[in-house]
């Protein structure tokens, strides 16, 4: 259970100011989630979880806060001598009442391991030794080598273990109430203190929140697939072989919502199972999956072993009735590929059909800032939208819908409704849906509408976007340009299978002369996935131009740099300032402007600085704050690639002055020491001095900035020249 270490912890990380928790803050959330599961999930659970329910509310209150510390923590076993909760009272005595009630129970068998994770390295050292039969072990082993020691060489019953070790009882039913509630499997009750400190924003779209399941098979079958892909996910080896051994008494799948949790769980299980060479299992297991990936495994794993006659009838099937549109785009070029002599696939074809575009190498790990720059520099409006702008526009234009008085949401801590998770939006609200749709057409009305929705709604907790005004002005921007046919038949799509229509949208939007069209960005080595294929063809179905771009790298004779040069009051940016920037822009091979100002650090210079760089407490004392100069060297920047020596120290300060102003800072860089390294290898030093002597580059008042950066430019020349020998 976070306590009062998670507040001091956070008061650290926050500058937001936190709220006082009460002594049993973390009782009566506890509290609040069991009411709220019994008012509105008492159908839904079993006789163990309604006797938990009851069982509990008889424990004295300190019984209750000791069972509820327990819950909130990581491991199952407890050594009382450890703990300190001087609200509840004697540890002791508490653990006795629980353990009479059944809610805490001695170490057993199946404690094991948890039992011995509790020990402390030392702890695990003297029990080896003191063990009842000799036991070989390192002792200056690490701690999990150490438990595995112990586990395989120690028979439990043969051990004595203390009295003093407890372990918390009931916890799969606490596990499958706790689920209810959430809808999710959650470890502790972390979300309501993080509430209580004023963290996270709890919404209050309605005063009633619905139940998500009204029958125990429902639940538990929600559960069961919850709780066995989250097993998967963390690798959990005993449960895995667990669930591959019991696949035939699986629950059956409740809702849309398990079925794709199956299919999630049969493909991650089959892969497993192939990776250990069981392809008979594998494909039983992927042959109980029903969706698109296990669909799509299965027919690889029988092509490879060479049942084509079944592979061919498989993909036939899947193309006349698919089960999704990525299925149909699998199923039709696996299809066409091995039974039409058809020798590329569709992501191969229309990679290489795509626009080419040669950008800077010095802009490899920002692919598609580089291209935006490019359109830009052909005359093109673009807007880096990808996913964003579309969920957006469904999340306003479907607001009330989504988060209204009647929108499936069932607590205050649910972004998204479960609706869109299992597929049934769109028939819950299909005539209000199709209305919103045909307004579409209205473009002016219908982008007051959803700027109304924006205004009234700003800033409300949701699972779908996050509220941005320059993301707004996209959706202004595809509304106004798109035609509305298109959109709706987009935001349809999305309102009938969200959970499959919410990514793998384009990189880029661009406006050229009045008309829309969308690229997706790909640098050399990259891939089409299948969802972006699928969304490409989609978005070209419903009349959208939409192209992809293939970067080539290349050294760009038209791109600017900015090399800059500070100096500093010292080496950490989180408690030093910036006493002086020096920069010059660079374009073609000459510098064509330069920018230098001396800066008041608001803090004292050290004397040893000063001595460094020659700069005073005198000479910055009526010197600009950064504030003052923040525009203009933004402007300065605008389009360019920030160049230094040592590019992290400069672009470090500078980003963190423009944070403490609330703004972003957000360039590509090239760093001149890293570069200077590939491209003149073999030097013994290069530092910025040692450079300038190797190669005849003036330095004469080393450690100002202007002159620094002037330096670093002479760099940079050496670099382009060599980059342009490739």
């Amino acid at each position: 259970m976070l306590g009062h270490e998670l507040q001091a912890k956070n008061k650290r990380r926050s500058r937001r100011p936190l709220r006082d928790l009460p002594t049993f803050y973390y009782h009566s959330n506890f509290c609040d989630m069991l009411s709220f599961v019994r008012k509105r999930y008492t159908g839904a659970m079993g006789k163990a979880h309604l006797a938990f329910l009851s069982d509990f509310s008889t424990l004295s209150h300190p019984a209750q806060c000791f069972y509820v510390r327990m819950a909130g923590r990581k491991n199952s076993v407890f050594d009382l001598s450890k703990l300190s909760y001087p609200e509840i009272g004697d540890l002791y005595t508490i653990a006795e009442e629980l353990m009479g009630a059944g809610f805490a129970h001695a170490v057993g068998e199946s404690d094991f391991t948890d039992y011995l994770e509790t020990l402390t390295k030392p702890e695990l050292v003297s029990y080896l030794t003191d063990a009842p039969k000799e036991i070989k072990f390192k002792k200056t082993s690490k701690k999990d080598a150490l438990v595995e020691v112990a586990q395989t060489q120690l028979s439990f019953d043969n051990l004595t273990i203390s009295d003093r070790f407890l372990v918390q009882g009931r916890s799969e039913d606490l596990s499958f109430i706790s689920f209810l509630y959430f809808g999710k499997i959650e470890e502790n009750m972390q979300r309501f203190t993080m509430r209580d400190l004023g963290l996270i924003k709890v919404p209050d779209f309605k005063q009633e929140y619905a139940a998500r399941f009204h029958a125990f098979d429902e639940a538990w079958s929600a559960y069961f697939y919850a709780k066995s892909l989250r097993h998967l996910r963390h690798e959990n080896d005993t449960k895995i072989i667990e669930l591959i051994d019991t696949v035939e008494y699986w629950p059956d799948p409740e809702s849309d919502a398990d079925m794709s949790a199956r299919d999630q769980l049969c493909f991650g299980l089959g892969k497993i199972c192939e990776k250990a060479e069981d392809t008979d299992t594998a494909l039983s297991i992927y042959a109980l999956g029903q969706g698109p990936k296990s669909h799509e495994r299965e027919v690889r794993l029988r092509y490879k072993l060479g049942q084509k006659d079944w592979v061919e009838t498989r993909l036939e099937e899947l193309i006349d009735n698919p089960g999704s549109d990525s299925e149909y785009d699998f199923a039709v070029d696996f299809y066409s590929r091995k039974f039409g002599k058809k020798r590329t696939s569709q992501m191969t074809d229309i990679l290489r059909a795509g626009l080419e575009i040669r950008l800077d190498e010095a802009l490899k790990h920002l692919p598609e800032y580089a291209a935006k720059r490019c359109f830009e520099r052909e005359g093109f409006e673009v807007y880096r939208s990808e996913n964003g702008v579309w969920r957006m526009l469904f999340g306003l234009l479907f607001w009330d819908e989504l988060f209204g008085k009647q929108a499936t949401l069932h607590n205050a801590f649910d972004r998204r409704p479960s609706n869109l998770k299992n597929g049934s939006f769109y028939t819950d609200f299909k005539r209000k849906i199709e209305i919103k749709l045909t307004r579409l057409s209205n473009q002016k009305p219908a982008q007051l509408a959803l700027l109304k929705t924006f205004t009234s709604a700003y800033g409300k907790p949701n699972g779908i976007f996050m509220w941005s005004r320059e993301e707004f002005d996209q959706v202004t921007t595809l509304v106004s340009h798109a035609n509305p046919t298109g959109l709706a038949t987009i935001m349809r799509s999305m309102a009938q299978n969200y959970m499959d229509m919410k990514d793998g949208f384009p990189d880029l939007m661009r406006i050229w002369n009045g008309e829309l069209s969308f690229i997706e960005v790909k640098a050399p080595g990259d891939v089409i996935r299948r969802n972006q294929l699928t969304r490409i063809r989609q978005l070209r179905e419903a009349g959208f131009d939409v192209q992809i771009a293939r970067i080539i790298w290349d050294v760009d004779p038209d791109q600017t740099y900015v090399v800059v040069d500070i100096e500093t009051t010292g080496g950490g940016r989180s408690t030093h300032r910036i006493t002086e920037i020096g920069a010059l822009k660079v374009k073609g091979g000459k510098v064509i402007d330069e920018f230098q100002t001396l800066l008041n650090p608001e803090r004292h210079i050290p004397s040893g600085i000063t001595r460094l760089t020659g700069i005073t407490n005198d000479m910055v004392k009526n010197a600009p704050k950064f504030e003052v100069i923040a525009d203009d060297f933004k402007t300065f920047m605008e389009g360019a690639i920030f160049v230094a020596h040592n590019v992290n120290f400069d672009y470090g300060f500078i980003r963190e002055e423009y944070s403490r102003l609330g703004r972003p800072f957000r360039y590509p860089k090239l760093c001149t020491v890293a570069s200077m390294r590939q491209y003149y290898p073999g030097l013994k030093s290069y530092s910025l001095a040692n450079l300038c002597r190797e190669f005849s580059i003036d330095l004469n008042g080393h450690h100002r900035a202007l002159i620094d950066a002037r330096a670093a430019t002479e760099l940079l020349f050496l670099v382009n020249d060599k980059r342009c020998e490739k």
